[in-house]
Formats: C-alpha cells, structure tokens, sequence
C-alpha cells in the first residue's frame, strides 16, 4: 500500500499563528517554522501547513513560540486519517454491526486507502472521542490559565442523519480537545450539560467561537453570558460561496478535459533520450523549460516572453541551453498536467479556479510562441525578395 507521504493531495488547509506581534518588543512576529503533514479522509487526502511565529534571536524577551491553532473537525493531533474516517469507522462498528474488516475492505473498495492494522487504532479513537474529559485533568488546565485562557469552539459532526451527534468542545488557541459527548438530540438543554463541563474548569474564556446551529446559538448565550462570541467566519464564507458550487464543477470538468487532451498529445510524442524528473503531483513548482524554438539567428525575444508568462501560471522556469520542438512540447504537457492539478484554498481561492487559470497561462504562452514563430517564418520568406 502507498504511503501516506507519497499520496497525491487535492486540498491544503494552512493554519497561521493569530499573534501578530511579539508582546516584548512589538515587533511584527516571523514565521518561525511550518510544518506539513498529509492527513487522509474519506473523500481525499488533504496536506495540514501548520506556520508558528517566534520573534527574532535579538529580541530582548523570552522568545516563545507561538503556534497555530488547529482544527479538530480535519484531524486529531498526531493522527494521519481524518475525524470523518474516525466517524465513519465508529458509527458502522457500533451503530451498524459491521465488522472492522469488512469496514476496512469497503473503505479501501471506495478509494479511501485504510491499512487492516490501522482499523482498530482508529476505532478506539472513536470510543475516546464519545467520553472525551481532558478538561478535568489539572495540567491541562494549568496550562490554559498560563496562556492566559482558552478560546472556545465547539462543533458537531454526524456520521450520516440517523446517528448520534458527537459534539467536540476544544481550546483554538492551544488546539487541546476539551471534551467530547455523543448526543442523539441537538437542543438547547441538550448542549448546555457539554458547555458548563468547560465553564466549571474555572479557566478564563476568552471568546466562544460556533457555527449557527439553532441549539448550540441559545446554549452559549446562556452558559457565557457577557463572553464575546461570534459565528465562524469559514462557515460563513462557505455559505456564501455555495451559489459558486455548480460553476466550479463545470469549470473542473473543463480542466479535466483539457488536461487529458493534452495527455492524449504527450502519449503520441516522441520519448526523449533522458527521462524527465518526475513532477511532484499538486505542487505549484515544477522543472518545464519555458523557452520557445527558435532558429540559432533569432532574436531571444521569445524566450523572454515565454518566461514571463510561465512565471505568471506559477512555474518555475527552467531554461535549458538548447531545446528542439520536440522537448518543448513534451515539457509544455508536462507544465499542464502538473498545474491541472495544483490545490487552491476554498472558499476564497477554489483549486477549480486556480487550475483554469493555470491552463489559460499556458495557453497564452503557446499562442504568444506561435504568433511569433509564424512571424519569424514571414520574414524569413520574404526576405529575400525584398533584396532582390
């Protein structure tokens, strides 16, 4: 089975530090270190960039790091398969009776690659996740309060419409999971029991930080009277993007087509003499030279226009001395089925758009490299007639 690192990824989801500037000498805060990790979920793979900041060494204070929040609806910490696959695997073992083999061979038959030996490791999570109580324990909570307190999200997902709800109650600011309870109804007076587990942990509440789910509004509002509490902005964008959904379908079937059109194109090409590196899949980096064919005589004119507008699709050109038709047009594929597939950030910048836009760049740079190769050819025939 491939391993999780070599598994091509169709989202990126990156966390930043929220603090903006160090609290010793005011100055704005660097990224400090990023780190990447692939996680799977049922659906697809999603690579997790999590950016901390840290002030400069001549910084006069202690210098601590400062890492991003995360979000426990995406992934547990230090866990490689998604919540949805820890969902997905509880609510069929202990709602539905299935087999954790049979659970693992249907994941795999729908793509989702899902290791036998890591079954019951994620299945146990699930149970842990339904009695979560991290909170209670002291060191957690000492460790909130040397923060300086906690911001609150709390969230549920559902395995599917008939099965219980599992509520998660964590801190952003640390990403630390507080508490977690399985709930068959989602009113108010069944929240409020899960909210005041937090409240009684006698731990600053900076903020609380929800979605607009008609139960858990009210229950807030009743157990954090006067804390400050708004709505999730992703949620929010996400709503306003769903009028976008059906556009960005059509516009990735028309990637998809146009990237195995040009594959049908590579395929018919001459091999070259030396492979080619292989392209990192979903990366927005690849090695394509970028220059256009021209007779030795030629001006390099071309070749500038062409870098130019392979840098705009986001490429890094790598021109080579010399370079026949040939290995352009083998490279030039090689830039599309690379940048079909590069990954984009939703709501904000949709992969779909960011792929079409890719390909359009690359379609200027081969019109420019045409129009101005048939030019060339124009002046070199009627050359010599204007001589003569």
């Amino acid at each position: 089975m491939m391993r999780h690192a070599d598994r091509p990824v169709e989202q990126t989801i990156v966390y930043t530090a929220l603090e903006e500037r160090c609290p010793d000498c005011g100055r704005v805060l660097p990224i400090y270190q990023v780190i990447s990790r692939p996680v799977q979920c049922v659906e697809h793979a999603v690579l997790l960039k999590r950016r901390d900041k840290r002030c400069g060494p001549d910084c006069s204070g202690q210098r601590p790091i400062f890492f991003a929040p995360r979000d426990l609806r995406v992934v547990l910490p230090g866990r490689i398969y998604g919540l949805d696959v820890t969902l997905h695997v509880g609510e069929r073992h202990l709602g539905d009776g299935v087999p954790l083999a049979q659970i693992t061979r249907d994941l795999n038959a729908r793509g989702t690659p899902l290791d036998q030996r890591h079954t019951g490791r994620v299945f146990r999570d699930f149970v842990a996740l339904t009695a979560l109580m991290r909170g209670d324990e002291a060191a957690v909570r000492e460790r909130l309060r040397a923060q300086g307190g906690m911001v609150l999200m709390c969230d549920g997902v559902q395995f599917e419409d008939r099965s219980p709800v599992l509520y998660l109650v964590w801190d952003a600011l640390s990403g630390t999971p507080l508490f977690g309870e399985r709930k068959p109804f989602r009113g108010e007076d069944d929240l409020v029991p899960l909210l005041e587990r937090a409240r009684a942990m006698e731990v600053v509440v900076l903020g609380v930080v929800t979605d607009k789910e008609k139960g858990l509004v009210p229950a807030v509002e009743r157990v954090f009277p006067g804390v400050p509490y708004q709505f999730c902005h992703t949620h929010f964008l996400k709503n306003c993007a769903k009028p976008l959904h059906g556009d960005l379908t059509s516009l990735q079937a028309s990637v998809q087509r146009r990237a195995e059109a040009v594959r049908k194109v590579s395929a018919g090409l001459p091999r070259a003499s030396s492979p080619v590196p292989e392209a990192v899949p979903g990366a927005a980096q690849t090695r394509v030279d970028v220059d256009t064919v021209a007779p030795p005589d030629s001006s390099t004119e071309p070749l500038a226009v062409a870098t130019a507008a392979a840098q705009e699709s986001g490429a890094r050109a790598v021109v080579p001395p010399e370079l026949t038709e040939e290995a352009l047009a083998r490279e030039l594929c090689e830039l599309v089925r690379v940048n079909s597939r590069v990954s984009g950030k939703a709501p904000l910048d949709p992969a779909e758009l960011k792929r079409h836009e890719r390909l359009e760049s690359i379609r200027s740079l081969v019109d420019d490299a045409r129009e101005k190769k048939t030019r060339r050819r124009g002046t070199a025939a009627a050359g010599p007639c204007s001589r003569s």
